[in-house]
């Protein structure tokens, strides 16, 4: 932007005459189209609400419980130090449980271990073994007996199709069928009969023939049924055997039950601690559980006063940030204001004042050092003296100042001073025209803001000046904005100035 404006006003100042006339301005004013100032609209302005709401939502703030445009409360941050000692003390309490714990487990053990070698307990494992033995001995009874209603299943469901079988046969042998049909072939070709008989004669052999298979059939079944009974038969024995070894197992377990009654009666004492000792652990373990979720108490509360203190240095956070954000809106406003106020006192003052002023500073430079003043040129002074107002009431009239005699003074160094030679020479100072002509760098730079070539030699101060005055009444004939001012060009030249500073070091780096 700096540089494309900078490119514009130069071709403009290369472009214009030094000294354009009114006339050229005022044709030019007269032809340019008039500008529409057209007002920009004004920004829609948040709300404190919205504000608010928009800083508590980027800190996280929990609204339900803090407004950030309102006071918030003191909240004191929650001890650490008293927390861990609380919970070390319950630590303690529940370590001691732990070996209350301890030593009645190691009690209970104690009597387990006494009560293992005892004749008790080989009472107990005989029996055990006992009733291994006939809950084996009763798996097996059951096996048998699952075999033996699976083979009477067998065998009735045999005895049934036998029985529809034989139902339908009238003859329910083979060498009977057989016997009968040699009978009916003997009938068919010694006897003589009608052509009915004959037809009955032959359908009954052909029954009798179609038979054979079924009498077959009925005749495997009778097997069949013969095997699944001598098949039950030895299933029945093996059961048999199998309850008189249950009930001697029993006999022997009712023995055993009677020896170990006897055995537990004399071990009765050391017994009955052991109800107790474990009613006691269990107390302490209960006990040992409440002081654990009082530790859990303890760690809930003190994460929820935490975590309540950590919200409010949030929401002190965003009350902080709202504040900074509404003096800053306040800051904008009266900024705003305040270039408003210094835009309006910009446009009563003269536009292009600093300019015309420093054309009148450098034509009066160049003036008073390189123009020899002349009598022509001087201006006419009078000079008035002063008016002289008598002191009606003076309170000091009739006094008269003190002169201070040198004999009160007590010691005076350096005596009286040298008459010192004053040259005639050194006193009559030379003139502009015989001193060397030298401008300094300031000058040079007033110049090229000005768009103006210094001078370089005495002869070319009157130019210099005239140039000046027309520059001068230039800038009074241009209309407000129409071309780069000083502070605008100055400020131009430190940018450029940092991107030359700013490319160098890239370029050494």
């Amino acid at each position: 932007f700096f540089l494309d404006l900078s490119k514009k006003t130069m071709s403009t100042e290369e472009s214009k005459p030094e000294t354009p006339p009114v006339e050229e301005v005022a044709a030019a004013e007269e032809t340019s189209p008039a500008e529409e100032v057209i007002e920009d609209p004004e920004p829609e302005v948040q709300t404190l609400e919205d504000l608010a709401a928009e800083i508590a939502a980027a800190e996280r703030v929990d609204t339900s419980k803090y407004d950030i445009m309102k006071p918030l409360p003191k909240v004191e941050r929650p001890d650490k130090k008293a927390h861990d000692d609380a919970i070390a003390a319950v630590n303690e309490a529940l370590k001691q449980l732990e070996c209350d714990r301890e030593e009645i487990t190691a009690k209970i053990e104690a009597i387990h271990a006494a009560n293992k070698n005892s004749e008790l307990t080989s009472a107990r494992d005989a029996f055990n073994i006992l009733r291994r033995e006939k809950s084996e001995l009763l798996t097996e009874r059951k096996g048998i007996m699952d075999r033996r209603d699976h083979v009477r299943k067998s065998m009735d469901s045999l005895m049934v199709d036998q029985k529809s079988l034989r139902s339908g046969l009238k003859i329910t042998s083979l060498e009977g069928i057989i016997d009968r049909l040699a009978e009916l072939k003997r009938l068919q070709e010694t006897t003589s009969m009608s052509l009915s008989q004959e037809k009955k004669l032959l359908k009954e052999m052909e029954v009798l023939k179609a038979s054979k298979k079924q009498v077959s059939k009925l005749s495997a079944f009778s097997n069949n049924i013969g095997s699944q009974k001598d098949d039950l038969k030895s299933v029945q024995e093996e059961a048999r055997a199998k309850n008189k070894q249950l009930d001697d197992v029993s006999a022997r377990i009712n023995t055993q039950l009677a020896i170990l009654d006897s055995l537990k009666e004399k071990d009765k004492g050391s017994r009955d601690q052991i109800p107790t000792l474990i009613a006691e652990r269990d107390a302490v373990r209960d006990t040992m559980t409440e002081k654990k979720n009082e530790i859990k108490e303890h760690r809930d509360g003190f994460k929820n006063t935490n975590n309540d203190w950590y919200d409010l240095q949030r929401a002190q956070r965003a009350q902080k940030k709202f504040k900074e954000a509404e003096q800053q809106r306040h800051y904008i406003a009266e900024k705003s204001a305040r270039e408003k106020t210094r835009a309006e006192e910009e446009l009563k003052k003269i536009p292009y004042e600093i300019e015309m002023a420093l054309c009148v500073h450098l034509a009066k430079y160049l003036t008073t050092t390189f123009v020899v003043p002349t009598s022509a040129n001087k201006p006419a002074t009078s000079e008035k003296k002063p008016e002289v107002i008598a002191v009606t009431e003076d309170p000091f009239a009739g006094f008269k100042p003190m002169k201070k005699k040198t004999d009160d003074v007590f010691l005076e160094m350096g005596g009286c001073r040298k008459n010192i030679r004053k040259r005639v020479s050194k006193q009559n100072k030379k003139t502009a025209v015989d001193q060397p002509f030298r401008l300094n760098m300031e000058v040079f730079d007033e110049f090229s803001v000005l768009g103006l070539t210094p001078p370089t030699a005495v002869e070319a101060v009157a130019g210099s000046i005239d140039e000046l005055m027309a520059k001068k009444k230039w800038y009074s004939e241009q209309p407000r904005g129409s071309v780069p001012t000083v502070r605008f060009k100055y400020f131009f030249y430190l940018f450029l100035d940092f991107l030359f500073i700013l490319y160098f070091n890239c370029i050494c780096s």
